[in-house]
């Protein structure tokens, strides 16, 4: 179907017995809110059909041609012309990736996104269960309704693991009304190899009809019918056409993405229209894309966008952010569509072919025009959840003889990550002599890589290439592992960047010839910042101008920091276990435990 059928005549609603003598008390009272003239998108009917909506509290209590709710005090709305959808949903959300819940909040809400299911990583792996809950609970009342996704274990192996993520702390918040579902599970062949814990929870998951959201990028056809199996239901890591159609035969949701890091969704959608599946389990999704790309494209406005670039029905595409995802979780009876009962998130559109709202209804209320917000965010108080005192266990300062390399005998094979995109690795394995009891290598033609615990504790130290090796010293503590991440090639610069890092408690820093050229305070946890979007972008701008100079390869260096630590990526990595190949779970170089 093609964009044509976004042309076809509204239907009125009949006046014929929808004006009963039997209605409720909210039904007679004046309305809060009134939009008379526009047109709505039936999500449920498949219908443009022009109606007046009533909105009581946070409440539609009434939709079709009356105007009887619309009384003296109530705020009236005239959209003629306009098209009515119900406010976007965004099912697979990663709010703290370099911004936080509050910035990256505030920039989908103005576009048009009112509900955001949302990765808890970060939060959990800092706060732990209990100030995770209160975090919850504190973000509940935010203008954009946040639901949440509870890692069943981290994506970079961690010291004290199986306590943070023991099953008791698992099942406690996953209990809690603000989780809707576990995921993405990351480490999906240890639940086809039988994880009895892994198990119980996705048992319990199931008990308490709440959802099972997977992470299956590169899993064969047989592996995906042992996942659904094992209780796996969606899963937003399709890359090609032939993903999509494998997951959706065998009954999953799928999750289609474009990203910063994997700009994907035109190639999915050309299947989709192909090979005419249906369309009531495929969801679209922003994953988690870095602060320029949603600030320059959009959020969910822009994933429709392409969508309808792509020839798909448009009442198919604004399903496919709406009522999908809500019928997903388990949620289409509060939202996703407008209809009375439901919550009163819409947004007022100019064109149903343009997806960017004029105006954004949330809980009721008007909360963004012309595609700004009529007012901020509430202020969190972020020393509650991210205090700086617990950025490091104890005071320490990093000195150059870390990057060093100590080695037995002459020469010595070494596992060298070679980065081949912003993602995925391999194993380059390089002879090198030693020297003093170290390795000596040319920094012309590795660059020197570290992980080092914010307390400086351990370290794991290897050699990276395909990052560029123009860097004398870059340092983040953002990254899945949320500890200390060094890349450069002088040791000198690379101790002062870390002591910085330190210093201001968490962010990314780069040194060049001796002095610091660039740095971003990452205050809250380490990993996120206080700025706006629109401010990140520009760092971000500022980030990447500094590393491609450098000779960075890839489109995404922000994505490069994430990953290297992680446990779930081909094909080898840098983390609290040491260098490891993480398909075969293998140790290829430990890490040096420090104090």
């Amino acid at each position: 179907m093609h964009q044509a059928a976004a042309h076809k005549t509204p239907r009125k609603m009949r006046m014929t017995g929808l004006l009963s003598s039997h209605r409720t008390s909210s039904h007679n009272e004046p309305a809060d809110l009134f939009l008379t003239g526009g047109t709505i998108i039936n999500v449920y009917s498949g219908e443009l059909l022009q109606a007046n909506i009533a909105v009581k509290g946070e409440k539609i209590v009434y939709v079709g041609p009356s105007t009887h709710q619309a009384g003296k005090e109530t705020r009236i709305l005239e959209v003629d012309g306009k098209i009515i959808a119900p406010g976007y949903i965004e099912p697979h959300f990663h709010p703290w990736d370099v911004y936080n819940p509050v910035s990256i909040g505030e920039e989908a809400l103005r576009r048009g996104t009112t509900t955001a299911f949302s990765d808890d990583l970060i939060f959990y792996i800092e706060m732990g269960p209990k100030l995770f809950q209160d975090f919850m609970d504190a973000f509940s009342k935010m203008p954009i309704k946040y639901y949440w996704s509870l890692r069943t274990a981290p994506q970079s192996p961690m010291k004290d693991e199986k306590q943070v993520f023991s099953v008791e702390n698992l099942i406690d918040v996953l209990e809690n009304p603000g989780i809707q579902s576990i995921g993405e599970i990351t480490r999906w062949m240890d639940l086809i190899n039988g994880d009895p814990e892994m198990a119980r929870v996705i048992a319990r998951t199931k008990e308490l009809k709440k959802r099972v959201d997977g992470h299956t990028a590169g899993a064969k056809y047989d592996k995906l019918n042992r996942l659904a199996m094992a209780g796996i239901e969606s899963c937003h890591e399709s890359i090609n056409g032939q993903n999509v159609l494998d997951r959706l035969r065998l009954g999953f949701y799928v999750m289609l993405r474009e990203s910063s890091l994997r700009p994907d969704l035109s190639l999915l959608l050309k299947t989709v229209a192909r090979s005419r599946v249906l369309t009531d389990r495929l969801l679209l999704t922003t994953d988690g894309s870095m602060p320029e790309y949603y600030h320059r494209h959009g959020v969910t406005d822009h994933l429709i966008r392409i969508a309808l670039k792509e020839g798909i029905d448009p009442i198919t595409v604004y399903r496919m952010v709406t009522i999908n995802p809500a019928v997903y979780f388990g949620f289409d009876h509060k939202i996703g569509g407008i209809a009375p009962g439901r919550d009163a998130d819409m947004v007022i559109l100019e064109d149903i072919l343009n997806p960017t709202p004029e105006t954004v209804i949330s809980r009721g209320k008007v909360v963004a025009e012309k595609g700004r917000l009529i007012e901020p965010f509430p202020e969190v108080e972020w020393e509650k959840y991210f205090p700086a005192a617990s950025f490091s266990r104890r005071e320490w300062v990093a000195n150059r003889d870390l990057f060093r390399i100590p080695v037995s005998g002459q020469i010595t094979r070494f596992p060298v990550i070679e980065l081949l995109n912003p993602a995925i690795t391999r194993t380059d394995w390089t002879d090198f002599v030693s020297k003093d009891g170290f390795l000596d290598l040319d920094t012309s033609r590795f660059l020197i890589v570290a992980l080092i615990s914010r307390d400086g504790s351990w370290i794991t130290t290897g050699l990276l290439k395909g990052f560029g090796n123009g860097i004398e010293a870059l340092v983040s503590t953002y990254n899945t592992a949320a500890q200390i991440l060094v890349i450069g090639s002088n040791p000198e610069a690379m101790r002062t960047a870390v002591n910085r890092v330190l210093e201001i408690k968490g962010g990314i820093v780069i040194y060049d010839k001796g002095r610091p050229c660039y740095e971003l305070p990452l205050p809250i946890g380490g990993v996120m910042s206080e700025k706006s979007l629109p401010a990140l972008a520009e760092k971000e701008k500022e980030f990447q101008s500094i590393l491609f100079s450098k000779g960075y390869p890839h489109h995404d260096p922000m994505y490069s920091l994430v990953f290297l630590p992680n446990d779930f990526l081909p094909e080898v990595r840098i983390n609290y276990r040491g260098i490891i190949d993480v398909k075969n779970k293998k140790v290829l170089w430990p890490r040096r435990d420090l104090a």
